[in-house]
């Protein structure tokens, strides 16, 4: 992203540096395109830099070594801009925010298109010290396969776990507008920097948005494996699953078709491979990460149930649950009730008051 990092009125000159990094001459052509197509002028390449000419106007480009891009003003058809320089500041903020804004669409689109085949991901906070590092993929015990970096996030308005359907929508946005109108009505003001830029993410968990406001974006879609070691990955159980829920594998998917509703995809074959009875089921029931996580971590604590209209509630195997009772408190808590919970928080509120009953 590109920033001014310095105005000097008596010389009429522009620092500006991209990323925060000096001598990138790539980048000052970039800049040079962008401004010599809002301007329609020439280009000509001068002993000290690149001269941008039309009949109004004259810019001089050049890089100073170990400092930045710089931009001197030589002629400029705004009399009183050019004598009183902050009023040219406009100006090439107007450049500025332009050309960042066309890069963050590209990185957004960009990301989006690398998610666009999945059906289903998990996604998650990892980090957050001076930049926000969200990972996401199928199954967030075993790898991720794509991380987002915001850069220098000032604002983050996220849940730590949530989940999103790539397939179905973009996830990742840039902020418009009124995006940002809604933002600083709803979080006093906010967004007080212009050189920031505002993203807002569509969780499938929640009918509202998150919002960050960073000062870039990277991203990596390349997947990085964990050393997670399942006891067993209930082979049985799988084709148990399968029979009880009635999915159908095509092209390495799997399938399901309910009676009067369109086919809908559950799941691949790299992730049943991958996974265990619990990974499954819950993605079947569509439970986010932290679920999954929390009932792998404290299986011990749980028996699993499903109900009979004669019998009520009968004990049964891993993979036949529909419910699962809780053995200190004997609250049973319905797979359903808990796809209900779409709020990190509450979920958290839930595990705490079923540890209360711990004896």
């Amino acid at each position: 992203m590109y920033k001014i990092i310095y105005l000097d009125e008596n010389n009429k000159i522009f620092k500006i540096l991209y990323n925060n990094a000096s001598n990138d001459k790539r980048a000052m052509f970039s800049l040079i395109k962008h401004i010599r197509a809002s301007i329609n002028a020439e280009m000509k390449e001068m002993e000290n830099g690149y001269l941008l000419f039309n009949d109004k106007r004259k810019y001089l480009f050049y890089i100073i070594e170990n400092d930045a891009i710089c931009i001197e003003i030589l002629e400029h058809d705004d009399k009183v801009a050019f004598t009183n320089f902050k009023y040219m500041e406009a100006e090439f903020k107007s450049y500025i925010e332009n050309i960042n804004l066309e890069h963050i669409n590209n990185k957004i689109k960009s990301i989006n298109d690398s998610i666009k085949d999945n059906m289903w991901l998990d996604f998650m906070i990892s980090d957050y010290e001076k930049d926000l590092h969200i990972i996401g993929s199928n199954d967030l015990s075993c790898y991720h396969s794509i991380e987002v970096i915001f850069k220098n996030a000032s604002f983050v308005q996220c849940s730590k776990y949530f989940n999103a359907c790539p397939n179905e929508y973009d996830v990742f946005h840039v902020c418009t507008d009124d995006d940002i109108k809604y933002i600083n009505s709803s979080y006093k003001n906010i967004i007080d920097n212009k050189y920031s830029i505002m993203i807002k993410i569509k969780p499938d968990d929640t009918n509202s948005f998150f919002y960050i406001a960073c000062d870039n974006i990277e991203f990596s879609n390349e997947e990085v494996r964990y050393d997670y070691d399942f006891t067993s990955l209930y082979s049985s159980d799988k084709d148990n699953i399968i029979k009880k829920y009635d999915l159908k594998k095509e092209n390495n998917a799997w399938y399901q078709e309910k009676e009067n509703s369109h086919k809908t995809l559950i799941f691949t074959d790299k992730f049943l491979n991958r996974n265990d009875t619990i990974g499954i089921l819950f993605r079947i029931y569509k439970l986010c990460f932290a679920k999954v996580k929390y009932f792998r971590a404290y299986s011990f604590k749980f028996e699993p149930y499903k109900y009979d209209y004669k019998e009520g509630f009968i004990k049964t195997e891993l993979w036949d649950a529909e419910f699962f009772k809780h053995i200190d408190s004997g609250y049973m808590l319905d797979l359903r009730y808990l796809q209900s919970i779409t709020i990190y928080e509450n979920f958290l509120k839930l595990c705490e008051e079923l540890e209360s009953f711990e004896k």
